[in-house]
């Protein structure tokens, strides 16, 4: 996988996840951020590469490299249960989210305001891509993804683990008020053109909409994920009490 651009490559060099085969930086070329991906190339042991401005063109098969980018191994994807360990407060699961750009936006938000981990399925929804990366500006390298079989299974393991399971719906009657920020919630978001899925929607704890008063009558996914991602976020995020599992009232 190629990932290109000074922010995304420096994002890449500092993820400890993340290997990297090698870096290309187009002969010539100097400035501070550059110099700083060079020599933490250097320091990792990542072999650097010098070529013409064409020839990063071509392996970025853009123009907007910004005269670097890196070759990574294949992404090492999270274990849900090794996630499950450290309680996290959040999780994140996306039901079918096949656009990379709108993938990169939610883990973006996603990893800004300290998500456990996201949840992804095998089958019809986007996997981590060089586009994703980069739209993310590098936050898909630090955050944890999960890749599920089954995402109806994966809802049904994290009731068992305590979890209220809480989803973005344009049915929603629910209201923000009504959903206990201080118990462990996984938030569930439908993909771009169908939303949650019927047997996702009906093993949710909570449906909730974000109201809608002027004339749009809904919002970008990642940008409404962003909104009921920031509008439960009342908590500490980390270290809940693992007996944590009241319904709220």
């Amino acid at each position: 996988m190629v990932v290109f651009g000074i922010h995304p490559v420096l994002e890449a060099l500092e993820a400890t996840e993340v290997d990297i085969d090698g870096i290309w930086v187009t002969r010539g070329k100097s400035g501070k951020r550059l110099q700083q991906i060079i020599d933490l190339a250097r320091r990792r042991g990542i072999p650097l590469h010098f070529e013409s401005g064409t020839t990063l063109s071509r392996k970025a098969d853009s123009r907007q490299h910004q005269d670097v980018l890196a070759e990574l191994s294949a992404l090492k994807y999270s274990n849900l249960e090794s996630v499950l360990e450290k309680r996290p407060l959040r999780l994140l699961l996306l039901d079918g989210v096949e656009d990379p750009r709108n993938l990169g936006g939610v883990l973006r938000t996603a990893e800004a305001i300290g998500v456990g981990a996201v949840l992804l399925p095998r089958r019809g929804s986007c996997g981590i891509t060089s586009t994703v990366i980069k739209t993310s500006a590098g936050a898909a390298l630090h955050m944890k993804t999960c890749r599920v079989g089954n995402l109806v299974q994966a809802m049904e393991h994290l009731k068992k683990e305590g979890y209220w399971l809480v989803g973005l719906d344009l049915s929603g009657e629910e209201s923000f008020d009504h959903v206990d920020t201080s118990l462990p919630l996984a938030i569930v978001v439908g993909g771009e053109q169908r939303g949650l899925r019927r047997l996702i929607r009906e093993r949710c704890d909570f449906l909730v909409r974000i109201p809608m008063v002027g004339r749009v009558s809904s919002l970008n996914l990642s940008v409404a994920a962003a909104v009921l991602l920031y509008t439960l976020d009342k908590e500490p995020i980390w270290e809940v009490p693992a007996s944590t599992s009241t319904k709220p009232d």
